[in-house]
């Protein structure tokens, strides 16, 4: 059981911090990679929640591996999102304030896959990005990107 289902079952729907990483990926023509979500159906940039004893970046190359199928030793840290803002309830009515490490993947190796999070993965211009999830609007405006 990973560590938010087990706190997820001693205290319900119950607001909670949320410790994990988030992953910028860019592509040679610039363009950013969203993951059409398959929990809240809607679009959002790779990421997940922290296990006991993983890193923020263990974390974050687990959660771009599981995600999108690509692999990355190169990260960089761009910022760190916590407090009100990055409050979030999602649709089953699980309540989080996320507190994210922004990390931008770098010297990406892989192929694309999408696993069972994902209905569609897919590169955008970030001039022409499709509706965003609030989380991920919040953390590109934070670091600058939009």
């Amino acid at each position: 059981m990973n560590y938010i289902k087990s706190l997820r079952s001693i205290i319900g729907t119950r607001p909670i911090i949320a410790p994990g990483s988030a992953i910028i990926v860019m592509s040679k023509e610039n363009e950013l990679l969203l993951q059409l979500r398959s929990d809240t159906k809607d679009w959002g940039i790779p990421g997940g929640g922290m296990e006991l004893g993983d890193s923020f970046e263990e974390t974050a190359k687990k959660e771009l591996y599981e995600e999108t199928g690509l692999i990355t030793n190169h990260l960089e840290i761009l910022g760190v999102a916590s407090g009100k803002e990055f409050y979030y309830k999602f649709p089953h009515g699980d309540e989080i304030y996320n507190a994210t490490v922004i990390f931008k993947a770098s010297k990406i190796t892989g192929n694309i896959k999408k696993d069972e999070e994902s209905l569609e993965l897919a590169y955008f211009p970030l001039d022409s990005l499709p509706e965003l999830n609030y989380t991920t609007q919040k953390i590109l405006e934070k670091i600058g990107y939009i």
